[in-house]
C-alpha cells in the first residue's frame, strides 16, 4: 500500500507531464525502445551494471546536430510543510538521480560492423526534479555539481490553486478522498490520472476516488487548464527552468529576438512581459545566488551588450513550434535574491 505522500507525489508527476507535453515533449514507455521496460514499480532504464526504476521519461524530439537526441528523466515530490524540511526535498533525493544518471548515461551499446565491433551511446539523458515546494541548500549545491536541474513551484501564482489543491491530500485527511487504500495499485493509478488530465472524462476514476475524491480531482484539472502556455527554457544558455502563462505566446511574427520587461513579484517569482505576453517562472534560492557570481563575472567581460540575461526557449508561439530568445536587464536578479532572502527568513 502506497504512501499518502507517494499518491501525492504520483499526482504531480503525471501534472508535470502534461505541462512537459505542452512545452513539446514526448513522453515514453516501454514500447520506445530496448533498453526501456515495464518493471513491476513502474518504468525501468538500463544502465551500466542495473536497470532502474524511475517515475517517468520524456523525450525532446527536436534535437540539435552533434549531440545524442535528449532524454529527460522525470521525479516529482509533494512534500508538504513539516518537519525542519519545510515541505523540501532533500539531498537524499538528488543523490540518488546522480548515481541513476551516471548509471545510465555509461550504459554504451554495441554494434558488430563486418568484423569491428563499435560502442556508442543512444541518448543523452538528463535528470530533473520537480517540487512543490523547493529543496534544501545541500539539495540545491550537491545539484548544481552534478547538474541534476531542480523545477519548484513554490510561489508561482499559475500553480498555487494547484499547490492547496494537493495539500489536502494529507496524513490527516488524505484518506477520506479514496475508496480503499489497501487495494492501491499505483502503477495503475498514475495511469488513471494521466488520462483523466487530457481528457477530463471522469468515468474511471471511481476505481481509486469516492466522490468528494472525484471532486477534487476535477478541480484540479480545473486549475491545470488555466496553464495554457508551458514552456521550458535556459536561462543565459546555463540553467533550464520551467516558464508558465496563462496563454500561449502570441504576436512574435518572424522574430527571433525579443526584448522584454522583467519584474519580480513580493511574493517570489519572476514575471516577463512583451507583446502583450505575461510569462511567469522561479527559481531555487541558492542556484540563483550561485549564477548571480557566474553571471556577474561574464557582466565584466559583456560590457558593450545591452542585454546580459537571456532566455532561450521553444515551444508553441504564435501557434506553431519554433525557438525564440527573450533578452532583458540583468537587475532582476539582484532583486530576486532579496525577495529569497525575506521570504526565506520569514518561512515558519
Amino acid at each position: 500500500m502506497p504512501t499518502i505522500s507517494k499518491i501525492r507525489s504520483a499526482i504531480l508527476e503525471e501534472l508535470v507531464l502534461v505541462l512537459l507535453e505542452r512545452a513539446g515533449y514526448r513522453i515514453l514507455n516501454e514500447s520506445d525502445g530496448d533498453e526501456i521496460r515495464n518493471g513491476h514499480s513502474g518504468l525501468e532504464i538500463q544502465g551500466r551494471g542495473e536497470w532502474h526504476q524511475v517515475d517517468a521519461l520524456a523525450s525532446y524530439d527536436f534535437t540539435p546536430a552533434f549531440v545524442y537526441p535528449l532524454r529527460l528523466i522525470v521525479e516529482a515530490k509533494a512534500y508538504l510543510p513539516s518537519g525542519y524540511r519545510m515541505g523540501k526535498v532533500g539531498i537524499d533525493v538528488v543523490r540518488n538521480a546522480v548515481g541513476v544518471l551516471k548509471d545510465i548515461n555509461e550504459n554504451y551499446f554495441s554494434h558488430r560492423v563486418c568484423k569491428y565491433e563499435y560502442k556508442f551511446r543512444r541518448f543523452n539523458y538528463t535528470y530533473a526534479v520537480f517540487s512543490l515546494y523547493g529543496f534544501t541548500k545541500n539539495a540545491q549545491r550537491y545539484a548544481i555539481a552534478h547538474q541534476i536541474f531542480l523545477i519548484q513551484y513554490y510561489y508561482t501564482p499559475l500553480f498555487k490553486g494547484i499547490r492547496n489543491i494537493l495539500a489536502r491530500i494529507n496524513k490527516q485527511t488524505g484518506r477520506k478522498y479514496f475508496n480503499n487504500l489497501n487495494k492501491f495499485d499505483l502503477k495503475d493509478f498514475r495511469k488513471m490520472i494521466s488520462d483523466f488530465l487530457k481528457t477530463g472524462d471522469p468515468g474511471t476514476l471511481g476505481k481509486y476516488f469516492n466522490g468528494k475524491g472525484q471532486n477534487l480531482m476535477s478541480k484540479l484539472r480545473d486549475k491545470l487548464e488555466k496553464i495554457n502556455g508551458s514552456y521550458f527554457g535556459l536561462l543565459n544558455g546555463e540553467y533550464p527552468i520551467h516558464i508558465l502563462s496563462k496563454k500561449p505566446i502570441r504576436g512574435i511574427e518572424d522574430r527571433d529576438v525579443i526584448e522584454a520587461k522583467v519584474s519580480v513579484n513580493e511574493i517570489g517569482y519572476v514575471k516577463i512581459n512583451f507583446n502583450n505576453n505575461e510569462l511567469v517562472f522561479e527559481l531555487p534560492e541558492d542556484v540563483a545566488q550561485v549564477f548571480a557570481k557566474v553571471w556577474d563575472k561574464n557582466k565584466a567581460i559583456n560590457l558593450t551588450r545591452k542585454y546580459t540575461s537571456f532566455i532561450t526557449l521553444s515551444g508553441e508561439i504564435d501557434g506553431i513550434r519554433r525557438s525564440i530568445r527573450i533578452e532583458f536587464d540583468e537587475s532582476w536578479l539582484e532583486k530576486y535574491l532579496e525577495v529569497c532572502y525575506k521570504k526565506t527568513n520569514n518561512r515558519v
